[in-house]
């Protein structure tokens, strides 16, 4: 019995050594060792975590990598209610950086899911109540609202994190917050389109018909002159019509002036051509 022991220990002292794996961490990353003992030795989080280099784990400790860096996480938002109750999309981010040397008491703590279990929600809450405080147009053209808010979020969110660390120490930094402008969902935006289409459409219309207006003004306006022009020269009507006939012929002669190899016809009254003006 005790040379079976013997061969067990043996056996298993041979599984450890050869069952070892080499850990290793990038710049900007914290390994964690989570050691699980079979037999004898305490389990749990080692809270040394690898900050540089490499380090040999037995196969019953787990590895987790965590990055220190900042790291941006990102929340699409569809339909989120504005004041008026028209829904807006848009996208909000948050910027955060585990504090470097504290990987393995955020594992203890709250684990590889710690952002999606306990910041997702309330940094989601905060944007939510954010919109809901103005109106469409609002938020889709003022960029100064999201310059005032978002400071004011990533205090919020800097608040909530001291909160849960008086129960369980969460060593997470809040580095930053930036909101993009809203924006209408499609169904929105495409009554905006085909309003935009109808005021256009309204706008040439009514374009046109001032155009209209006015140019019957003109005419007789027009109109009034030429007939107070006749009777204060004490023209005929046949006279007033071939005075403006030798008008229209005269601005034809001042067309072709100083231009080479052009011919003009003069026409009076009813007549055919009487003078042929050439330029030379």
């Amino acid at each position: 019995m005790k040379k079976f022991y013997i061969i067990l220990t043996v056996l298993f002292m041979s599984l450890s050594f050869t069952s070892c794996d080499l850990c290793t961490v990038d710049g900007g990353e914290e390994g964690v060792f989570i050691k699980k003992p079979w037999f004898f030795g305490d389990g749990g989080v080692d809270h040394q975590a690898l900050t540089s280099g490499s380090e040999w784990k037995v196969w019953s400790t787990d590895y987790v990598v965590y990055s220190v860096i900042n790291t941006k996480y990102t929340e699409t938002f569809d339909d989120v209610a504005t004041n008026e109750a028209t829904p807006v999309d848009m996208d909000a981010h948050i910027f955060l950086r585990i504090i470097p040397g504290k990987a393995p008491i955020l594992h203890e703590n709250y684990g590889p899911n710690w952002y999606e279990n306990n910041i997702k929600n309330m940094f989601s809450k905060y944007i939510k109540d954010f919109v809901s405080r103005y109106d469409m147009i609002t938020l889709v053209s003022s960029r100064e609202i999201y310059d005032e808010i978002e400071p004011v979020i990533a205090q919020q969110m800097t608040d909530y994190i001291a909160l849960l660390s008086q129960t369980k120490e969460l060593p997470i930094e809040v580095v930053n917050v930036v909101v993009d402008k809203a924006k209408p969902n499609e169904g929105v935006r495409e009554e905006l389109n085909n309003t935009a289409i109808y005021m256009q459409q309204r706008n040439t219309q009514i374009m046109k018909q001032e155009m209209e207006i006015a140019r019957r003004e003109t005419e007789h306006l027009r109109a009034l002159a030429d007939k107070e022009y006749q009777i204060t020269m004490g023209f005929t009507p046949q006279q007033f019509i071939m005075l403006r006939g030798l008008e229209l012929e005269m601005q034809k002669i001042d067309m072709i002036k100083n231009k080479s190899n052009v011919n003009v016809d003069v026409m009076l009254g009813q007549t055919t051509p009487f003078w042929d003006i050439k330029a030379k």
